[in-house]
């Protein structure tokens, strides 16, 4: 199940609801809006994580901060109460309020949702984005159905079981042109009456990877500093000299995300958020 598929079977399966009551929006409108935002929190936590320090401090902010709420608590996602914690997370990613905007603005052409409300959604979409990725990373990924759903037989469910219950009798959009799966902007595409017609690069399927033994979270975060077993590196130095790592923690920590997030966190790179992301930064003079 990939983060936007967590966000919307988030809240016991009432994700969309919890979502986009707060906002006004209808659930088609909000698996949209979640579909184009998420993927560009994901690419600015791969572009924060190529080197080691980013990769720390992203298990530190994870390891403390209790953002599986945001998936959970349905108090915690208001936007009043995910606000500051969200736009804390923005502020790190982005840099600047400036990138927020532009692509609150770039998803609001593709969905047709208003840009006013897309900004307004991007930091409590960035706070759940945490929550899956510490979930993932604490192995607590999994999550109800979406009530009414048929489910069947077919295992993990998927974003077409998630349209077949906005729709309603559990029914699935056929895929466009003859291709088997379809896909989501295929999915989203027929959802929203065939989208802003703009031509995009499916993001690549992670590799498959037998997670390393042993270790969640923590153990990970120890090991990266030199606290744990098989410490190579001398973690944190308090004398203003480099911190030095354990490489192959971080070569496992690597793999890790690049399993949850896509892409390759050594460039930053892995999807079409990214390519996003580096033209907003192109525009804006970053």
């Amino acid at each position: 199940m990939n983060i936007v598929e967590m966000i919307a079977r988030s809240h016991n399966g009432q994700g969309l609801d919890v979502l986009g009551q707060q906002f006004g929006l209808s659930r088609e409108q909000t698996l949209a809006a979640i579909a184009e935002l998420a993927p560009m929190v994901t690419s600015g936590v791969r572009r924060n994580t190529r080197q080691p320090d980013g990769m720390v401090s992203l298990f530190e902010a994870l390891s403390g901060g209790r953002h599986e709420r945001y998936l959970d608590d349905d108090a915690a996602v208001q936007f009043d109460t995910a606000r500051n914690d969200g736009n804390a997370i923005l502020g790190h990613l982005f840099g600047r309020k400036e990138v927020s905007r532009e692509v609150a603005m770039h998803a609001a052409g593709s969905t047709g949702i208003g840009g006013a409300i897309l900004k307004k959604m991007l930091p409590v979409i960035a706070s759940m984005v945490m929550g899956a990725i510490f979930k993932k990373m604490s192995g607590g990924a999994s999550a109800p159905a979406p009530r009414g759903g048929s489910g069947g037989g077919q295992g993990g469910g998927g974003l077409g079981d998630i349209i077949g219950d906005i729709l309603g009798g559990g029914r699935k959009p056929q895929p466009r042109g003859g291709q088997s799966g379809g896909g989501l902007e295929d999915i989203l595409g027929d959802l929203l009456g065939g989208g802003s017609g703009r031509q995009r690069s499916p993001a690549p399927q992670p590799q498959q990877r037998t997670p390393a033994p042993g270790g969640g979270l923590d153990d990970l975060l120890r090991d990266i500093l030199g606290g744990g077993m098989g410490g190579g590196g001398t973690g944190r130095s308090s004398r203003g000299q480099p911190p030095s790592y354990n490489d192959d923690a971080i070569g496992r920590g690597r793999t890790t995300l690049d399993d949850i997030l896509g892409g390759d966190t050594r460039t930053g790179s892995g999807s079409a958020a990214d390519d996003l992301l580096d033209s907003v930064n192109r525009k804006l003079g970053y």
